[in-house]
């Protein structure tokens, strides 16, 4: 889930466990020890009730089923550890270049899984990233950095770091396209808006008052 719906849990959770603490507290007497325990249990109960509710409705808004939505959520928790994983490259990869081809990577990936996250049927959408294209960023530059990290780099070695960084080009490109095909949609909606709204613009009739010529037969004819 996003963190909209963790705010919102949150929001309700703190309440009523307060509530539970203080009712616990002043006309109960029954101990801050005993109280705070049983506010903490509240606190976790509400928050699975609420917690439950809200995958309930993720799954009716967006048409999936619990299996699908389970199966998601795991993929974006997998996802958000390589993505974590390829942050502690930064100090490794030792050349200007890979920086930035790691910027863009770690960029593109937190674009898409912060996407799948907001709607999880987006997740069909970029398939290829969740099972293939991240793991690839991952295995290429652990590669790269273990290269680049070598004190005495021979023919072989310098070889093997332009083939890598050449595959980063190439694994940041598909990152870029995952970006594209989870908006798509949203793409596609914005042209027809587009070309909807361009219609009603042509069927509009001409504003009065501005029609230069007539103004000037007018003043001619007085």
């Amino acid at each position: 889930m996003n963190s909209k719906y963790s705010t919102i849990r949150h929001m309700l959770n703190i309440p009523i466990s307060g509530s539970s603490l203080l009712l616990l507290l002043i006309p109960l007497d029954a101990g801050l020890a005993i109280s705070s325990a049983v506010a903490a249990g509240t606190y976790l109960a509400s928050n699975y009730s609420i917690k439950g509710v809200q995958r309930y409705q993720i799954v009716k808004k967006h048409g999936l089923t619990w299996t699908e939505l389970q199966h998601i959520e795991k993929q974006i928790e997998e996802a958000q550890s390589k993505i974590r994983q390829l942050n502690q490259f930064y100090t490794r990869v030792r050349s200007f270049r890979s920086i930035k081809q790691l910027i863009d990577m770690n960029r593109a990936a937190k674009r898409v899984v912060q996407l799948v996250k907001e709607e999880p049927k987006r997740f069909y959408l970029v398939e290829a990233f969740f099972y293939s294209h991240l793991d690839s960023a991952l295995e290429i530059t652990k590669k790269y950095a273990l290269l680049a990290q070598q004190p005495n780099k021979n023919a072989h070695t310098k070889v093997a770091l332009m083939d890598a960084r050449e595959m980063m080009d190439e694994v940041n490109g598909l990152l870029q396209q995952d970006v594209n095909d989870v908006i798509r949609q949203d793409l596609d909606q914005l042209h027809l808006e587009l070309d909807y709204a361009k219609k009603l613009t042509n069927r509009l009739p001409a504003p009065k008052g501005d029609q230069p010529n007539d103004t000037k037969s007018n003043e001619s004819s007085n």
